[in-house]
This record gives C-alpha cells, sequence and structure tokens, in this order.
C-alpha cells in the first residue's frame, strides 16, 4: 500500500493539471525519491502555486524549493553559456539532445527539468570542424571517448558531449540530420531533433542504463509519447536501430507511472516475439518501483543485454 500511495503522489505533482489534494504518502519517503529522480524542482513548483501544497509541512516544501531555485539558476546559465558557443559554430548542422532540447518544447517552465550534462549530436565528418571554431572558447583540449565517436568539451563551466547519432558511441545516424527541426535560439545551424528521432534517443538513453533511469527521463518520454509522433516511422527505426526491444519496455514503464498516456503508448508498441517480450517484462518488473533507490550488483549490466542496442 505504501508503494501505490508514493506513485500516486509522484503522478500528482508531475501532472501539468496536477489535482487538488496531493494523496496521502511517506513525506520523507516522498522528498527522498523526488531528489533521487530530478523531480524535486517540478513538485517545488507545484506545491508552491497549486493547491497541492495545502497541508504540507513547511520543512518538506523549503527543501524542495532549495533544488527548485538551484535548478533555475544552474539551467540559466547552462542555456546561456551553450547559445553563446553555437553561435560560434553557425555553419556547422548540431542537433541538441536530451534536456537541452526539451526543457522549452516539453515542459511549462524552464525550472521544472534539470538540463543536467549538455548533450549534442553532429556528423562525424563536421567533429573536427566544430572543434575548430570552438578552440578559442573552450579552454582544454576535447577528450575522446567511445573510440573515437564522442567528444566531449569544457570551458571550465560547462562540459558539452558531441556524439555522432542517437546516443553515446553509436553510429552516425542520417535521418536525425535530415529530420531536424530548427532551434534558431541557439544560431542559425542549431536544431533539435524530430518528435520521433527525439523519442527514439530518450529510449536508446534508457536501454543505456538497463530501463533504470530517473523518472524525469520518463517523464521526458510520456511528454514525446503525448505528442502522438508517427507511430509507423518510430516502430520502423526502432527495428533499424536495435532499439525494439527498448521501445517496448520503455513504453511499459511510461503506461506504469502515468495510466494516462497509456493508449499513446500503446500504438508506439513494436511487434516482439514472446520470449523477446518475456525478456523485456523482467527487466521492466526491476524498474517500476521509483523508491528503489539501490540495487543488487550486476543488475543494471544484465538488464543492458536485454535491451540495450
Amino acid at each position: 500500500m505504501a508503494a501505490v500511495a508514493l506513485l500516486d503522489a509522484l503522478r500528482a505533482v508531475t501532472s501539468f493539471t496536477p489535482p487538488a489534494v496531493l494523496p496521502d504518502c511517506d513525506l520523507g519517503l516522498f522528498a527522498d525519491v523526488l531528489e533521487a529522480h530530478g523531480l524535486a524542482p517540478l513538485a517545488a513548483y507545484q506545491l508552491e502555486h497549486t493547491r497541492l501544497g495545502a497541508g504540507v509541512p513547511s520543512a518538506v516544501r523549503e527543501r524542495l524549493l532549495a533544488q527548485y531555485q538551484g535548478v533555475a539558476q544552474d539551467n540559466v546559465m547552462k542555456l546561456v553559456t551553450l547559445r553563446n558557443l553555437l553561435r560560434e559554430t553557425a555553419e556547422i548542422p548540431v542537433v541538441l539532445l536530451e534536456a537541452a532540447a526539451y526543457v522549452d518544447w516539453l515542459y511549462p517552465h524552464m525550472a521544472f527539468r534539470p538540463l543536467g550534462d549538455l548533450r549534442a549530436a553532429v556528423r562525424g565528418a563536421d567533429g573536427p570542424r566544430l572543434v575548430e571554431a570552438l578552440r578559442g572558447t573552450m579552454g582544454a583540449a576535447p577528450r575522446v571517448e567511445q573510440g573515437g565517436r564522442v567528444l566531449v568539451l569544457s570551458d571550465g563551466r560547462i562540459s558539452l558531449s558531441v556524439q555522432e547519432g542517437l546516443w553515446p558511441g553509436g553510429p552516425e545516424d542520417a535521418p536525425l540530420f535530415e529530420r531536424r527541426v530548427a532551434y534558431r535560439v541557439f544560431g542559425p545551424g542549431a536544431a533539435r531533433p524530430s518528435p520521433e528521432d527525439a523519442l527514439l534517443a530518450c529510449v536508446a538513453d534508457q536501454a543505456l542504463l538497463g530501463l533504470q533511469a530517473p523518472l524525469v527521463a520518463y517523464l521526458d518520454l510520456r511528454e514525446l509519447v503525448l505528442l502522438r509522433p508517427d507511430a509507423a516511422y518510430v516502430r520502423e527505426r526502432a527495428r533499424a536501430l536495435r532499439l525494439s526491444r527498448a521501445l517496448h519496455g520503455a513504453l511499459a514503464l511510461v503506461a506504469h507511472f502515468w495510466p494516462e498516456a497509456a493508449d499513446a503508448a500503446a500504438a508506439l508498441d513494436p511487434e516482439l516475439a514472446a520470449a523477446e517480450r518475456l525478456a523485456v517484462r523482467r527487466v521492466v518488473d526491476a524498474a517500476r518501483d521509483p523508491a528503489r533507490l539501490r540495487r543488487v550488483r550486476g543488475v543494471d549490466a544484465a538488464a543492458r543485454l536485454v535491451v540495450a542496442p
């Protein structure tokens, strides 16, 4: 019953049209889970600016509010710095990934979603051009990771990871660049992924974590699913990218966490063999409890063998 109460409370604070009353739950555990899963800023706003906050002790609200204020400041700093960097790369197509692409697209308020690490994709041939364009701006030489498919650049304040495709270390992905959507606030060469490619990039990131991703990543996926992207394209691309099992599992978790998204998630569900569905179901079952903040050693690695591309 405690797990059900906690999940009901998490659903309430992660709704962009929250209910009038916060469901009863262990508020100490509630705050711990919100912080661990990147949801504290969103919850703080909901508790301060909607009726959900009525009756919530001030100690809990102040704890979450500190997270909100810190994320708001950190996000502004990172976005301004990123915009200044990308102005130096105006002739190079750069596709922003993860939260930098989502924060003003999927969320009503910029401080609802921590940006975390900044990531972007460029075509392989454009990697050296990007490094050269940023040579005078980024102090240290770039660090090379994932067999040369990822460059990590830093100016001492932020780090920018640059990869060739949908996920770190993955192959260059032509449709990601062909279907990109201009994001001109960051400069003439900047773009965000199409809704379909953003969804698949999100799923790929979760797959690399064995679907044991923070709940805020599934909140991203919920909003992308609710955009009703082209289902045929998503399923076909997932098959080509070896992401079908990860897509099935991630959609099952979205439907579990937020039942109102279940129909939209089901419309995107790929075809899998019965044995594959059973294997993925076991991974999903291990990820269904957001309060499970510690896991047995090796569980993540085993899950990655099932769902990672």
